[in-house]
């Protein structure tokens, strides 16, 4: 490599960590972090395993609509969550898990 150019990983790992933030990505609610605390508890009662739709529903005292719409922000815009794909328990609605932290 030439002197004084540098690689995409070397450039990457020279630029300063930073925090997470939810700015532009709409609205984060109390009921958004509700849902996320109510997965995550659920999530670790499971050890690791993923949480069903009708199940974070009834923990969190939500109706499932509500509880489906705020998972759905959880996964697309916050990226904190990921749906999984297929159930063991259709009759459950689909699972979901929190994403790991870097």
């Amino acid at each position: 490599m030439e002197r004084g150019k540098t690689d995409d990983g070397e450039a990457q790992r020279r630029r300063p960590v930073q925090a997470r933030s939810f700015m532009g990505r709409g609205p984060y609610t109390e009921a958004h972090e509700l849902v996320f605390q109510v997965l995550t508890r659920l999530q670790r009662e499971h050890r690791g395993g993923a949480a069903h739709l009708e199940e974070v529903a009834s923990a969190s005292g939500l109706p499932p609509d509500e509880t489906s719409e705020l998972l759905h922000d959880l996964v697309t815009v916050h990226g904190l969550a990921t749906e999984l794909a297929g159930s063991d328990s259709p009759g459950m609605g689909p699972r979901f898990e929190v994403k790991p932290r870097m």
